[in-house]
C-alpha cells in the first residue's frame, strides 16, 4: 500500500489547508476529516459553508459530489452482500477513490473469492489509506501554515495519482473508459458542484459496460 500513499498524503495536505484557510479552526478541521471522509466534497461545501449559504444547498452539493460512491456501493455489493447492515456501513465509510480502484482490479466481479479474504483484503487497504489521510490532517494543522506555495504539493498529489491509473490501463476497455472520462471531464470542467466528477465516473462506467457488451469481457 506504499504506492498510494503519496498521492492520498498529498491530497489530504491540500484539502486540509483549503480548509484551515478558509476559516476552520484546527480542532474544527479534525473532526470535520474523521466525520467527512471525503475530500472532494470537502472542497466543494467549504465555500457554501464560510460563505453562509443554506443549509440544504451544502447538503445537495455534497450529494452531487459523492454520487460516484453510489457507483461504488453497487460495484462491491457482491462481495460484502452476505455481512451485516452495520458491518456494510463501515465498509462504506472506509472506501475512497483508490481503495476501490485498487480492489476491483484485484477482484473482478468474474474473480468472486471467499468474503474473509476479500474482507480482509479491503480493510487492510482501506484502513491503511484513512490513516493516510488522517496523517496528512494532522501534518496540514501542525505544519501547513510553513508549507511554501511553490512546492506545488498539490500538483504532486494530483502527479501521484496519475501514477497509478495509468499503470491499472492494461486493456481496451480500461483504455477506453479512461479516455471517455478524461473527455467528459474537459467538456464539464466549468460545471457548478464539481458536476464534473459525477458525469466523468457515469461516461467512464458506461464506456466499459459497452466496450464488454461488445467485444466481451475475456477480449478486451
Amino acid at each position: 500500500m506504499s504506492e498510494p500513499a503519496m498521492a492520498i498524503m498529498a491530497w489530504s495536505i491540500v484539502t486540509n489547508i483549503a480548509l484551515l484557510s478558509a476559516g476552520l479552526k484546527p480542532v474544527q478541521t479534525f473532526w470535520f476529516n474523521i466525520l467527512v471522509y471525503a475530500g472532494s466534497a470537502q472542497l466543494a461545501v467549504m465555500p457554501l459553508i464560510s460563505g453562509d449559504y443554506p443549509l440544504w444547498t451544502i447538503w445537495m452539493t455534497a450529494l452531487i459530489v459523492n454520487l460516484r460512491f453510489v457507483i461504488f456501493s453497487a460495484g462491491l455489493q457482491p462481495h460484502f452482500k452476505k455481512h451485516l447492515l452495520w458491518e456494510r456501513l463501515g465498509l462504506g465509510y472506509l472506501n475512497g477513490d483508490i481503495t476501490f480502484a485498487k480492489f476491483m482490479h484485484k477482484f473482478p466481479p468474474t474473480n468472486l473469492q471467499s468474503g474473509q479474504t476479500e474482507l480482509m483484503y479491503f480493510l487492510g487497504m482501506a484502513l491503511t489509506n484513512w490513516t493516510v489521510w488522517q496523517a496528512g490532517v494532522l501534518i496540514a494543522i501542525i505544519f501547513g501554515a510553513y508549507i511554501p506555495k511553490d512546492w506545488g504539493v498539490g500538483f504532486a498529489g494530483t502527479l501521484a495519482l496519475i501514477a497509478l491509473i495509468v499503470p491499472a490501463i492494461k486493456n481496451k476497455t480500461a483504455l477506453v473508459s479512461a479516455l471517455s472520462a478524461g473527455f467528459v471531464c474537459a467538456l464539464t470542467i466549468n460545471l457548478p458542484y464539481r458536476l464534473t466528477i459525477v458525469c466523468s465516473v457515469i461516461a467512464g462506467v458506461i464506456s466499459a459496460v459497452l466496450m464488454d457488451k461488445r467485444y466481451g469481457a475475456s477480449k478486451v
